[in-house]
């Protein structure tokens, strides 16, 4: 059974959030821990209108409620808080750059900080997809110490190549970075051929 971590942040990019747990709940043989801020909850409101709290998100991408425990994100007494506590992936999607700052500083004020610690100090993967833009030093310096830690860096900045019809496919394009990261196989976006 494959366990998989996911955190979301208030960034923008609930979209992704969605449809990557969706793609996730696919799979065969998959425990997936989630929790969420806020903040998050906030920005799914805004970028769908209609979804007013993180039931009416499952509902929408049709995550498969049997595959997901759901923890509040203070709760520091949850299993994914401790190391010994064998999960396979972590994922933030989206990170906020606050996020980012305290995870790349050693700073754990909430369980998906201190999930992201466990997976540095336990050197399991960890794969950040972050959305912001432009980019100030700091930022970077954060990216660059949490990539030196060996974490995955990803920006939310899909590739053309693949000739994209709708917002989906732009989205899906990520989704399948991070699958392929994640060792994770799929066909979610046409991949790279020459002409």
């Amino acid at each position: 059974m494959r366990k998989i971590f996911i955190g979301m942040t208030g960034a923008s990019g609930s979209l992704y959030a969605g449809y990557f747990l969706h793609e996730l709940c696919k799979l065969d043989d998959v425990k997936l821990f989630f929790t969420c801020t806020d903040d998050s909850v906030k920005n799914i409101y805004y970028e769908h209108n209609n979804l007013y709290n993180i039931d009416d998100f499952f509902s929408f991408y049709k995550i498969d409620r049997s595959k997901l425990t759901v923890y509040d994100y203070r709760d520091f007494a949850a299993p994914v808080s401790s190391g010994s506590f064998k999960v396979d992936d972590y994922v933030i999607i989206p990170a906020s750059m606050g996020c980012i700052g305290r995870i790349a500083n050693g700073i754990s004020s909430n369980l998906i900080e201190r999930a992201a610690d466990v997976a540095l100090k336990e050197k399991r993967r960890l794969t950040i997809l972050f959305r912001e833009a432009p980019l100030n030093s700091i930022h970077l310096e954060n990216m660059l110490k949490l990539s030196n830690l060996g974490a995955n860096i990803i920006p939310a900045a899909p590739a053309f190549y693949h000739k994209p019809e709708d917002i989906k496919d732009l989205i899906y394009f990520i989704i399948g970075k991070m699958f392929d990261i994640m060792n994770v196989e799929h066909n979610l976006f046409k991949r790279w051929k020459s002409t």
